[in-house]
């Protein structure tokens, strides 16, 4: 939980920056730093926070040999050890940045770099580096009023709700790479981020998060993929061991991976097929994985829509399963030639 109530904005710094295959450019001002005035400043500070302060997802900067040489890394040290060093660092991760930004969908527009005191996360209080990049404008309308009519006009300006592409770097654990939260709503989830895989290189933190977003994608793809197949099971079966995951997630603070498979599949095959397949998955992705954690709350809330619950039917029917499988009964037809499900209710809406 980040808390930015006493939080400072003690410096700031915009340039702007193109795309390289259009041969935009970049535009590094000789005062690169900007002076901001109290009311812009506390619309600065929660523009930009607000957006992080419930975040549980933390990176690291990533580098193949060591972090040290992870060139957007030594410009936050830089600036973390000499915060008058900021413009410089600023000029310099412009022109990272522009190297980057090579995909046509990537537009032009202001990188800001902020720096932020007195900043507290999880209770621990420190400074943090922002940085976001805005592509997209807002029109707002102007009136302008003389003594005999009002003339409008519409301006163009920079939104002031939640970034686009945006990271928050804060001066703790810096010799493991410094802990970031990071976001990045331009890019659809299977590309490649211009942001966080390119410019910033981050490696998810291998917390509570981490281990509940892994344990939840791999239970949905085991009982979604792997489990009809090797156990036979129908459709009915398959939606009924997704929902009793989602509930085992959003029901527990605690996640092991015996009470797990003890509650959700009854044979020991089916248990150890699980278990196998945790650990096909932690060696395909290259992560390790915990048998014990706290289940996060946010990673719950964020991929809990992976336990689908819907059974489609030709395109006529959709029936929306949330639990009692005793109360639904697949069939065969012979006379009709086809399939169905029967289901028992009380009430009907």
């Amino acid at each position: 939980m980040i808390d930015f109530s006493a939080t400072r904005l003690a410096r700031f710094a915009a340039t702007w920056v193109g795309n390289k295959n259009r041969y935009e450019g970049v535009v590094i001002p000789k005062h690169t730093l900007m002076p901001v005035h109290d009311a812009a400043e506390e619309l600065l500070i929660t523009a930009f926070l607000k957006p992080f302060e419930k975040t549980e997802e933390f990176f690291y900067f990533h580098h193949e040999e060591d972090v040290s040489q992870h060139p957007v890394y030594q410009a936050c040290m830089e600036i973390f050890s000499n915060p008058e060093t900021m413009a410089e660092q600023a000029a310099n991760l412009t022109q990272m940045l522009y190297g980057h930004c090579e995909n046509p969908k990537v537009q032009g527009g202001e990188f800001f770099l902020a720096y932020f005191e007195d900043l507290m996360l999880q209770g621990e209080p420190t400074t943090a580096i922002g940085l976001w990049k805005v592509e997209q404008k807002d029109s707002v309308f102007k009136t302008e009023r003389t003594a005999e009519s009002f003339t409008l006009n519409i301006l163009e300006g920079i939104p002031s709700g939640k970034p686009q592409v945006a990271a928050l770097i804060f001066n703790l654990d810096e010799a493991e790479g410094y802990r970031i939260c990071a976001m990045d709503t331009v890019t659809k989830k299977d590309e490649r981020s211009f942001w966080k895989d390119d410019f910033l290189r981050l490696r998810p933190i291998e917390d509570n998060y981490f281990n509940t977003r892994h344990h939840i994608s791999l239970a949905s793809e085991f009982i979604s993929q792997k489990a009809p197949y090797k156990f036979g099971l129908d459709r009915t079966e398959t939606i009924d061991l997704l929902n009793r995951s989602g509930e085992y997630f959003k029901e527990n603070d605690l996640f092991e991976v015996d009470d797990f498979t003890q509650q959700l599949f009854p044979e020991e095959e089916q248990r150890e097929a699980f278990k196998e397949f945790r650990d096909e998955y932690a060696r395909a992705y290259a992560v390790p994985l915990e048998d014990k954690f706290d289940i996060s709350t946010q990673a719950v809330k964020k991929d809990s829509k992976v336990f689908k619950s819907v059974l489609k039917l030709d395109k006529n029917f959709h029936i929306y399963v949330h639990g009692r499988r005793d109360l639904i009964e697949r069939g065969f037809d012979e006379d009709k030639g086809k399939k169905y499900y029967k289901v028992w209710y009380d009430n009907e809406e």
